[in-house]
């Protein structure tokens, strides 16, 4: 083997464990940073111009969809998503914290995720960051129902808003034709 053929295994091989060694330099988001609670604000961020608790509660039961899969197989439970209003009122960080199926789980996710911009509360007149967390009751009617419900604890700090019932009323089938 030559000295140049040599030289430059050891060189690749140090290159690749100075490179897998070497700490990350990006930042990681801690979402705990500079979150308000809600006994900490002068003004409480606003929904399309309502309270958080009547304007989000308003999108949130009309933009939910009982996911179809789920009915097909009558499940049921209840799933808790936390987020967090930015200063500029986007909604971010969002997570189930306490869920009844992937399902349902998915559904949830994806109403808060899709959230028009909020008006931000402020302290001192800046804005500031704010974390809630929404129930989701997942309900079906008059059909004989799998609930998958745990018991979910939330910290002090959560502002929890008042429970979002999405209802279900069986799968729409369309007829079947026999020739």
């Amino acid at each position: 083997m030559s000295t140049f053929r040599k030289i430059s295994i050891v060189f690749v091989v140090l290159l690749a464990l100075c490179l897998f060694s070497c700490k990350s330099t990006r930042k990681s988001v801690d979402t705990d940073i500079d979150v308000i609670y809600f006994d900490n604000v002068d003004e409480y961020p606003l929904f399309n111009g309502l309270s958080a608790e009547e304007g989000f509660r308003e999108y949130v039961a009309k933009n939910t969809i009982y996911p179809v899969n789920a009915m097909e197989y009558s499940i049921t439970g209840r799933v808790f998503v936390e987020f967090i209003v930015e200063k500029n009122g986007s909604v971010r960080h969002t997570k189930v914290v306490g869920g009844a199926n992937r399902a349902l789980e998915t559904e949830a996710l994806r109403v808060v995720k899709s959230s028009p911009k909020w008006t931000p509360g402020k302290v001192e007149g800046e804005p500031v960051r704010m974390r809630y967390t929404i129930p989701f009751d997942f309900r079906l009617v008059n059909v004989n129902t799998t609930s998958s419900s745990k018991k979910v604890e939330l910290s002090e700090e959560t502002i929890l808003l008042r429970e979002i019932v999405v209802t279900g009323f069986g799968i729409q089938r369309a007829p079947i034709r026999l020739n």
